[in-house]
């Protein structure tokens, strides 16, 4: 496993200023994590540069990297994230966070972490303990995983983007588990579930049972369109993909890719 060239995130790091992270800041980077928000993210998104150690036994020759992330979210879903927080509800972030930027690589050359820190945050004494700064935790243990939360919420819309497609242009959905079989159009797709309308009725199905089923929809020329569950860590675009509204609750296309 190697690290990752800047250059898969269209990034100038010959114009990154020169900054060092101090002893404090590294002491904190190993038992904690750093991040900084952002400075200057797009309108109505508030974004975060982050970077932890991660236990690697494969990897050369310390064990040890540090996993760097650039994130950002939209606005909307950060202040509504805030509300279900300050009401001391349960909830998982990343079920209510909408990325609209994820990038990831690994690195064992604390010079490239600064370096990656510098493009987003102009003076190094911006990056904390990243509950200082309100940055998405993701897994609290200190080992690579290549699904973490923050690309679950990515599938979780791939799926949305494949409900959409089914019930827009009205194609029958097929649903296939042990214990049913269901039959469809969707009519209405929430935040977490959807509905499907059947010849016995109305069902309600959550997101999270399509693990145990075959999904597949047909639409009107007989065409067949097969759900699979997305796998590659790095293989879906948050720009791509519908964003949940919280204030219109409905989900939304972003502007600039269209329907």
């Amino acid at each position: 496993m190697q690290a990752v060239s800047f250059a898969r995130y269209g990034e100038d790091m010959s114009s990154a200023p020169r900054f060092k992270l101090s002893i404090q800041q590294v002491n904190t980077l190993n038992r904690s994590g750093l991040a900084a928000y952002v400075q200057r993210p797009p309108k109505d998104r508030v974004g975060w540069v982050s970077v932890r150690q991660v236990w690697l036994p494969e990897w050369r020759p310390a064990k040890w990297a540090y996993e760097v992330q650039h994130l950002e979210v939209t606005l909307d879903s950060f202040w509504t994230l805030k509300v279900y927080e300050e009401q001391q509800l349960d909830i998982e972030p990343w079920d209510l966070l909408m990325l609209s930027a994820f990038s990831s690589f690994l690195s064992d050359d604390l010079g490239e972490v600064e370096r990656f820190f510098a493009l987003f945050i102009d003076r190094p004494e911006f990056a904390r303990h990243p509950d200082r700064v309100d940055c998405p935790h993701e897994f609290a243990n200190e080992e690579w995983s290549r699904e973490t939360p923050a690309h679950y919420s990515l599938i979780r819309r791939a799926w949305v983007a494949f409900l959409l497609c089914a019930r827009d242009r009205v194609m029958e959905m097929n649903w296939l588990t042990p214990q049913q079989i269901l039959r469809g159009h969707v009519t209405r797709v929430g935040l977490g579930d959807f509905d499907l309308l059947t010849t016995e009725g109305l069902r309600t199905v959550a997101f999270g049972q399509r693990y145990e089923a075959q999904v597949w929809a047909v639409d009107a020329e007989g065409g067949i369109q097969q759900w699979q569950e997305p796998s590659k860590r790095l293989g879906l675009s948050a720009q791509r993909l519908p964003i949940w509204s919280h204030e219109a609750e409905s989900w939304d296309w972003p502007l600039e890719e269209g329907h």
